[in-house]
């Protein structure tokens, strides 16, 4: 059954949460121990927390497409993301800035020209190192936006269907003809070992990324009726083969089961686990989760297992997080964003934007 989506399609607010609690407990359970080798283990072991990125991506590719549609200037567009992201990503880097300074662990990794850096939130285009370790994840999506942005500027506003067709289709191929170049030299190997070169290539080309936020931007066009669901199910074929590819077919086949998921939602006219309302809860601080739980979550754990042991550290640090999250929400993405959202459209446009989110959002 298909239905066109309302004015905000709920079950995205319940992935989005989803996929940031799967992240941050991936990191706490198990990332944490790369960091600080042999540390008391956690009892529970989830390593595929990471893949939360990956349907991250899939939700933006839908959402920011939906964002896009309704601005009728690229400006408009250029004020709700930057707007949007911009002061909340602010705060939490000045948050784990202090943390990591005053934590005697890695002061070293804070540096002015590193701050300078990040502040961008970009700086991953420069080489140069996050504070923030989940900070790389943000440049890709300023990639995707930067694209939007250029669709909207060369089409005076009108993404129409067969625009967007056209583009999303050719980044498919073009990620896939890359990720078939590219195998050799990343198949199985860590992403930080691949060759200099071959991983501007991938980075410049998102070939591994890419072809989710175009199966996003499908999913969306399928789910208004405006394409067959025959083209984000091709969408899905593509993102599974290229992270086959590059990485291994068990990589490729959990982005599949994403990917895969992310249709059935998407297909379906209302999901009702993911209406649950601290599911929905945890969408709507999915950002400010997922932007600052990486330091705090660590010192955290440092600092409460050796008295209470690692699982129940995990769940001090867990249930801290969730507290900060919503502090940094409400300051951050609703306070900070609206008052510069306001002094953005008084200066440069009369049309307010959207209040869709990134990261999905």
């Amino acid at each position: 059954m298909t239905t066109a989506p309302s004015s905000r399609f709920v079950e995205l607010d319940g992935l989005r949460g989803i996929a940031a609690l799967a992240v941050v407990v991936g990191h706490l359970l198990v990332t944490y121990d790369t960091y600080f080798p042999g540390t008391e283990p956690a009892s529970l072991q989830f390593r595929y927390g990471a893949f939360g990125v990956q349907l991250f991506f899939l939700i933006s590719g839908f959402v920011i497409l939906m964002t896009a549609r309704r601005q009728s200037s690229v400006s408009g567009f250029a004020v709700a993301r930057f707007a949007r992201l911009y002061p909340t990503y602010w705060i939490a880097l000045a948050g784990t800035v202090m943390i990591t300074l005053l934590w005697a662990e890695s002061p070293e990794r804070v540096t002015l020209t590193g701050v300078l850096a990040n502040l961008t939130m970009v700086q991953r285009w420069f080489l140069i190192d996050g504070i923030d370790p989940v900070s790389w994840t943000l440049a890709i999506e300023m990639q995707f936006y930067i694209l939007i942005g250029l669709l909207l500027w060369a089409t005076r506003s009108r993404l129409t269907t067969r625009v967007v067709l056209l583009v999303m289709s050719t980044w498919l191929v073009v990620s896939l003809a890359v990720s078939v170049v590219a195998a050799p030299h990343s198949h199985g190997i860590p992403p930080e070992a691949v060759a200099r070169t071959w991983k501007i290539i991938l980075n410049v080309t998102l070939a591994e990324y890419g072809p989710l936020f175009a199966s996003g931007c499908l999913m969306f066009l399928a789910r208004t009726r405006e394409v067959s669901w025959l083209w984000p199910v091709g969408g899905t074929v593509v993102a599974t083969a290229c992270a086959t590819l590059l990485h291994s077919a068990r990589y490729g086949a959990v982005v599949g089961g994403l990917c895969a998921l992310m249709l059935i939602v998407t297909v379906r006219a209302s999901t009702s686990p993911l209406r649950v309302a601290p599911v929905r809860w945890l969408g709507r601080v999915s950002f400010s989760l997922y932007i600052f739980h990486t330091a705090l979550g660590y010192f955290l754990v440092h600092t409460f297992t050796p008295r209470l042991g690692r699982d129940a550290a995990v769940v001090v640090a867990l249930l801290s997080l969730f507290l900060c999250a919503e502090a940094l929400h409400r300051v951050g993405e609703v306070t900070a964003t609206r008052a510069l959202r306001n002094a953005m459209q008084r200066r440069w446009q009369s049309t307010p934007p959207s209040e869709n989110v990134g990261l999905g959002r």
